[in-house]
């Protein structure tokens, strides 16, 4: 339309008696005709942009319908609203008008609505003839009745003057035979708070509040209502209002939410005690290595009836313990670096239970229940050791003087309805693992913080607070699930539940054995930039009886590979080094002897050679601190693999 059309428009809207307002979407005031200046007091100029609920004054705060709800039918649905009876104040004398009138979308020429034109009426007092509600019918079944949602309104006597079709939908109510009966009536067992509530906001307050319910179906809901009079006239309640509204989804979405939270800052808290271990392990585990390096030596060279001997049994037995700590603590953090093998776990305990029965002791009955046709799980077998062995000992110390220990196997399948009905489950085919007891139990604050680290309720001395930390590092880093059951006075049952592997064939686990095998005269290439732990990983060696080429970097490596006439038969490099890694270094010796062998060593958790923690295939590795028995048999298992296997 041009300019001079619009014009003629806006000359038009202005001459006529009637009071128009034209208000935007956003409910602002764009235009005010002259006799819509007269009863407000407003300017054109002075009201354009402001908000609608600022140019038109209500006499009183509390209206039976807030003006803005009136808008959302408009809006929503190009409806036309009348305006029940109203209360205006002049804005230039405080001079009241009674009004009447409607609410009119505007559309452009595509139909699209761009905002609502009130249309008013000014009224005398003696005009206003309303029912006891002051609300005609036909307002409440153009307003209320298509309300988006749940409202109804109420007498003094609570007795039902009008509903919207939410609200019927919502409660199953038949709309045809309930005006005028009591909302007592239509529900009989309604809480008593909510009675109290319906009387405060017959006495003038208005109320709102959340509340959670139990549905038919056992199920949970929850409302948010609001409760507030309505007045026939200034000064004079008529009723209440009610207004419900079903937030049950964003309830679950903010539970939901929280949960994640909760899971983010726990793992946050596992990443960080994992950097810890990680940046301890390293030169930690270097000098327990030359301590138990050394104590073995020593016991190799002093008599058993010696005074020493015992000293040194002590300190070995003290390194040993503390190493078993770093290890707890990477194990916990899923940094401990593990050799996964396709494994039978029947068979696999099957090989622990003599082992498992002198850890509870006697007095306490131990039932193996192993799973028929049990798949298999991808696992590092002495991490099915470290899990056993301390659910075992957990539940012995549970039992006072007589009970019982059931450990069992099967194959189970979680489907998704029971993972949303059990959270931390996830779906698909497993090989479960359980540890029941009838001992004493625990309670359900202990259960929050059951695998904190550090968490312990045995009495100082008897517990480092990791056993059960350490079982849930494993089971994460195998992409497993841990689950807990307990109650005080009825015992525990742990469940773990590993991914089971598609059909494949089972490695077979050798048994380490008490003997500590000898070298044959051997040559090996030995790495480490912590001279100290050279030097007596050197001497192991050479009491073992192998030929020991030193090197403290990786320059002095390559040197002595090439300068050394005779054959080597293996290269012990640590994996962190300055310059260059274990696996770089390797590969560089390679294209000098072909024929090299390797064994990685590392006070590191070993992400160079590692993914995740996990080896890649044909790659031995040894974690510091390792003892003399521990070197000689990963070195002779190194050194006599088939020579045509691939260790890169």
């Amino acid at each position: 339309m041009d300019q001079h059309g619009t014009d003629w428009y806006a000359a038009a809207l202005q001459n006529l008696t009637d009071t128009l307002i034209v208000a935007s979407l956003q409910k602002q005031v764009m235009l005010l005709n002259s006799a819509a200046e007269q009863l407000t007091g407003w300017k054109q100029s002075d009201a354009q942009g402001k908000a609608v609920s600022e140019v038109l004054k209500f006499s009183s705060k509390s209206q039976v319908l807030d003006h803005s709800l009136l808008l959302e039918p408009v809006f929503q649905s190009g409806l036309s609203v009348n305006i029940p009876d109203r209360t205006f104040l002049k804005e230039s004398h405080a001079a009241e008008h009674l009004v009447t009138g409607r609410i009119l979308p505007v559309r452009e020429e595509n139909g699209n609505i761009i905002g609502a034109l009130y249309q008013l009426h000014t009224k005398s007092v003696e005009q206003s003839s309303h029912p006891k509600l002051g609300i005609s019918e036909h307002v409440l079944h153009t307003f209320i009745e298509n309300a988006p949602i749940a409202i109804a309104l109420f007498d003094q006597q609570l007795r039902y003057l009008a509903t919207s079709q939410r609200w019927l939908q919502d409660y199953g109510l038949d709309g045809e035979i309930l005006l005028g009966r009591s909302h007592y009536e239509v529900f009989p067992e309604i809480p008593e708070h909510w009675k109290t509530a319906h009387r405060r906001a017959l006495a003038g307050a208005v109320l709102r509040n959340e509340e959670c319910f139990i549905r038919a179906d056992g199920s949970l809901q929850w409302l948010r209502w609001v409760i507030q009079p309505w007045h026939e006239s200034p000064g004079t309640i008529g009723g209440i209002v009610m207004l419900t509204e079903d937030i049950t989804e964003r309830k679950l979405l903010e539970e939901e939410n929280r949960k994640l939270l909760e899971q983010f800052a726990a793992s946050q808290k596992m990443e960080s005690v994992g950097r810890l271990a990680g940046g301890v392990a390293h030169d930690f585990n270097n000098m327990l290595n030359v301590i138990l390096g050394h104590v073995g030596l020593g016991l190799l060279d002093i008599d058993a009836k010696h005074p020493l001997y015992d000293h040194l049994v002590e300190i070995r037995s003290a390194a040993e313990r503390s190493a078993e700590l770093t290890e707890q603590l990477l194990a916990f953090a899923s940094r401990q670096v593990i050799e996964p093998r396709l494994l039978d776990l029947n068979e696999t305990i099957e090989d622990m239970i003599k082992m498992l029965r002198r850890l509870i002791g006697e007095g306490i009955e131990f039932v193996w229940l192993p799973g028929a046709s049990l798949g298999l799980v991808k696992m590092d077998p002495s991490q099915i050791d470290q899990i056993l062995a301390n659910l075992c000992v957990n539940a012995s110390d549970a039992i006072s003087g007589i009970g019982k220990i059931t450990l069992e196997t099967r194959n189970i399948e979680f489907d998704e309805a029971f993972c949303r009905e059990h959270p931390g489950y996830l779906p698909g085919k497993y090989v479960q693992l359980a540890v029941s007891d009838s001992g004493s139990g625990i309670d359900q604050e202990t259960l929050k913080n059951i695998f904190e680290p550090f968490f312990t309720t045995k009495r100082a001395g008897k517990g480092t607070g990791l056993g059960l930390a350490t079982i849930y590092g494993i089971v994460k880093q195998n992409k497993g699930m841990i689950q807990v059951s307990s109650e005080v006075g009825s015992g525990s049952r742990f469940e773990i539940s590993l991914p089971r592997q598609a059909a494949g064939e089972k490695t077979k686990v050798i048994k380490d054995t008490f003997e500590t095998p000898p070298g044959q005269n051997e040559v090996i290439l030995l790495i480490d930039d912590e001279a100290m732990l050279a030097r007596t990983t050197r001497d192991i060696l050479a009491s073992l009886g192998y030929q020991v080429l030193t090197a403290t970097n990786p320059r002095e490596a390559i040197q002595a590979a090439q300068d050394f006439q005779g054959t080597i038969d293996l290269l012990i490099s640590d994996v962190v080094m300055p310059e260059m890694n274990g696996k770089d270094l390797f590969n560089t010796l390679k294209s000098i002897r072909p024929e090299l062998k390797v064994l990685y060593i590392s006070g590191y958790t070993v992400n160079i050679i590692a993914d995740h923690g996990v080896l890649k295939d044909g790659i031995i590795f040894l974690q510091k601190p390792f003892s003399r028995h521990q070197l000689a048999v990963k070195v002779r298992q190194v050194i006599e693999q088939n020579k045509s296997s691939d260790s890169t």
